[in-house]
């Protein structure tokens, strides 16, 4: 009787170490991500002064 008392005992302890495993295996193994690499586009720079080729200043 001990000797069948001991091997559920064992066959629980095994159970819930396997169970114990897949557990800490479901959060530690699902470390997926993805990586986005985004592009800057600087704005153009607004200067002073436009500079129009076919008109000159006459003085």
């Amino acid at each position: 009787m001990k000797r069948n008392k001991l091997g559920t005992e064992i066959f629980y302890c095994l159970m819930a170490a396997i169970g114990g495993v897949l557990v800490a295996s479901l959060f530690a193994g699902c470390h997926i991500y993805t990586d986005e690499e985004i592009e800057t586009i600087r704005c153009p720079q607004i200067q002073d002064t436009v500079r129009i080729p076919e008109w000159e200043l006459t003085e």
